[in-house]
């Protein structure tokens, strides 16, 4: 029990001068410590930055992009999908569109699919590298217009899949 204590009577010491400060010492001539003036400690002359050689390996990861391996355009049967102005919409001559990639990038963004000024934002994954949206009239969907890959706004991230798209008769 004297050991025990020993150690509560220091933690509690050592409690009560964290809480309150410790005293101020008393110069011979009656002032305080914090009275009495301190020189300013010598400032060291800035030293020269030296140079490190560069190392590749420290320089920013730069995205890759998906290597689009295939697409594929074929008609399902569905009640309701995109039109690619942000509506779902009732399926007329509904169409699916499938990218294959070798590995698409994990990223915050969804990927959005262009075709031509058309942007179709739901898709999933019917299988491993596969984006697949739903459009809900290949009619209306732009004959020569570009096809492409881009997650968000992010324009960096941009991938052509396909100059245009053949759809099925």
């Amino acid at each position: 029990m004297g050991t025990r204590f020993g150690f509560t009577w220091l933690w509690t010491l050592l409690l009560g001068v964290a809480l309150t400060g410790c005293p101020k010492a008393e110069q011979p001539d009656g002032e305080t410590a914090d009275d009495v003036p301190v020189a300013a400690p010598a400032v060291a002359p800035e030293a020269e930055p030296v140079s490190q050689p560069e190392d590749e390996s420290a320089a920013p990861a730069t995205r890759k992009a998906a290597v689009v391996t295939g697409v594929t355009v074929t008609r399902v049967e569905v009640a309701q999908a995109e039109d690619g102005r942000g509506q779902l919409v009732d399926a007329v001559d509904p169409v699916a569109i499938e990218i294959a990639a070798e590995a698409w990038p994990v990223r915050a963004l969804d990927p959005v699919l262009r075709v031509g000024d058309l942007e179709f934002r739901k898709y999933t994954f019917p299988r491993v590298n596969v984006l697949r949206y739903v459009a809900a009239d290949a009619g209306a969907l732009p004959a020569d217009a570009q096809v492409s890959v881009q997650y968000g706004d992010d324009a960096d991230s941009r991938v052509v899949v396909a100059e245009r798209l053949e759809l099925p008769r």
